[in-house]
């Protein structure tokens, strides 16, 4: 009787053990999973651009993908991907005329075939053809991506894109 007891107290031990280990790896993480799958994994880095007003010129928009992620370029290699796009809504006091992307760099995926992808990752941008008013207004927008580490892809994510805009 004595050797099951302790076989029943090493087992609670053992369990026991485990969940604080289990435990520790949730905290280091620093995130539960409702909230990583809540993170957009893209920063915009870019708040304001000064402009020449009344002329068309070019403005970048500064993105950063989080270290560990990435997101499919403008031009995926498979139709099926989704691509990132910038969606500008210029507003009254300034004209938006397209928006041009950079060319994406190759991933090779670590798992299954090894399929080689065209992505984005670290910092990046996008160049917006705009004619501005003079004065100060915003441009206002949304990038449409979709994140993905080495592993899993997350759901596609909208970033809302903010930028004060100064013609001069």
């Amino acid at each position: 009787m004595r050797s099951r007891e302790q076989h029943w107290l090493w087992v609670v031990c053992v369990v026991a053990g485990l969940t604080t280990v289990a435990a520790a790896q949730i905290q280091l993480s620093g995130l539960s999973a409702a909230a990583q799958a809540k993170r957009q994994h893209v920063e915009l880095l870019t708040d304001s651009v000064q402009v020449t007003a009344g002329k068309a010129q070019d403005v970048e928009l500064s993105f950063r993908v989080e270290p560990g992620f990435h997101i499919n370029s403008h031009t995926p290699k498979d139709e099926l991907l989704i691509p990132t796009v910038l969606k500008v809504d210029a507003g009254q006091r300034i004209r938006n005329v397209s928006e041009s992307y950079p060319n994406g760099t190759s991933y090779r995926l670590p798992i299954g075939d090894g399929e080689t992808l065209d992505v984005y990752q670290g910092e990046f941008r996008v160049r917006v053809h705009l004619v501005a008013a003079r004065g100060d207004s915003t441009m206002t927008g949304a990038l449409r991506y979709q994140a993905c580490d080495s592993a899993s892809c997350f759901p596609p994510r909208t970033l809302p894109v903010q930028i004060a805009v100064s013609g001069r």
